[in-house]
């Protein structure tokens, strides 16, 4: 499913970029203005998502997507969760064309694009999130999004997300041997569907703190808990 954004957060790009409140010179803002402008003409945000039944019998299972999700980081984002969403999300190929043709020629306006595609994925994800949630109606609410990687859910989750959900026919999304999702500006999220309003615990990179220490966010990438 295609999906446009108008705008994505500034001070996002900002923290993603290791910006400690510091004044920005008028080179750095206009560098900044630029690349998010780049980025919301280069990229081309899509995303797929289904529901699937929860079972919580001996941890957390969905087993119409043959997907057990061990540990206590899922079991607490699913705790009184019947059915849960499965959601993938990507920027697209053209954005990962403009990082790599522009590194050669201007490292540091490379970092800022990369920084705006970081937040800009983000902001797919919050606008899929408001159409699922949505389509679902009354008295279905989803939880936090919460990405294979993050906490002690494993990384090799992500294979069967990919796979049930068909993200390389449908949204042209590929996983490889190392898990690594591509486009690299990409995200794979699970989001529990509870009878009433939880709490927000999770708001993505740039207010976690691992933000300074993420090995994710240092090679460029997202663990999608936004």
């Amino acid at each position: 499913m295609e999906l446009q954004i108008e705008s994505f957060s500034r001070r996002e790009v900002l923290q993603y970029l290791g910006w400690r409140g510091e004044e920005l010179t008028p080179e750095t803002a206009a560098l900044i203005e630029q690349a998010a402008a780049e980025t919301l003409e280069t990229i081309r945000p899509q995303y797929v998502w289904r529901v699937f039944a929860v079972e919580t019998q001996e941890g957390v299972r969905l087993p119409e997507a043959e997907l057990a999700l061990p540990g206590r980081s899922a079991a607490e984002l699913l705790e009184g969760c019947r059915s849960c969403v499965l959601l993938a999300a990507t920027l697209g190929a053209g954005f990962d064309r403009l990082l790599v043709q522009t590194q050669p020629r201007d490292m540091a306006r490379a970092l800022v694009l990369d920084a705006c595609g970081s937040a800009a994925i983000e902001a797919v994800c919050d606008r899929a999130e408001e159409e699922i949630g949505a389509a679902l109606g009354d008295g279905a609410f989803l939880t936090d999004r919460f990405s294979p990687g993050y906490g002690d859910m494993p990384l090799e989750a992500e294979r069967p997300i990919v796979r049930v959900l068909d993200t390389d026919r449908r949204i042209g999304l590929t996983l490889t041997e190392s898990c690594m999702l591509l486009p690299r500006k990409s995200v794979t999220a699970i989001l529990g569907v509870a009878g009433e309003a939880r709490p927000r615990r999770f708001r993505g990179c740039a207010h976690c703190e691992l933000f300074d220490r993420c090995l994710y966010r240092k090679a460029g990438k997202t663990c999608g808990k936004a």
